[in-house]
């Protein structure tokens, strides 16, 4: 499909977006290769028959594939009808290391990638896909339970020198007027 005029900066954001999302399908795609290639080739041994291997090599593949799928979500244009390109989509690119969804999809991506890939040395590579459930803990940690646990009530916070000052006053007043 050829697209109309569209922007210098939205035809560089699509066609980035489009070799982005084709590198990362290839790279999830050889990943799932060498697996399969493992396994055909040593079909024979407890590496191919142990059921945890195989939920590991499961979990990896649904984490790879859902990142996956989000970044090329995130990177779809938007096509008039006309064939012009309205938005371009996001730049997952440059979205890669700023620390947002994007960025998170893409960390999920690369660890269930290399999980996969280091796995044919060593099954113990499969552990680093404990890497982004810990990192979810130590996120819901920092942001969400320490400051719900450790925010100390009205009652426990220390008082500020403008609040001492504050209620002073308001205690001389309470006893000038009597109450």
């Amino acid at each position: 499909r050829t697209f109309v005029m569209a922007g210098a900066s939205r035809k560089r954001i699509h066609e980035s977006n489009k070799a982005h999302t084709r590198l990362l399908l290839i790279t999830v795609g050889a990943s799932l290769l060498v697996q399969v290639l493992k396994f055909y080739f040593t079909r024979s041994s407890t590496y191919s028959t142990s059921y945890s291997v195989i939920i590991a090599l499961a979990c990896e593949l649904a984490l790879a594939t859902t990142c996956y799928l989000y970044i090329a979500a995130a990177a779809k244009p938007l096509v008039s009808p006309s064939g012009e390109i309205i938005d371009a989509g996001t730049d997952v690119k440059a979205r890669a290391g700023t620390g947002g969804a994007i960025s998170y999809a893409h960390d999920g991506l690369y660890i269930s990638v290399a999980a996969m890939a280091l796995a044919t040395i060593s099954t113990w590579f499969h552990a680093l896909m404990l890497l982004p459930p810990a990192f979810g803990l130590y996120l819901a940690w920092k942001y969400i339970i320490a400051p719900y646990v450790f925010t100390p009530t009205e009652k426990e916070r220390p008082e500020t020198a403008a609040e001492k000052k504050a209620r002073e006053k308001r205690e001389r007043k309470e006893r000038k007027w009597g109450r």
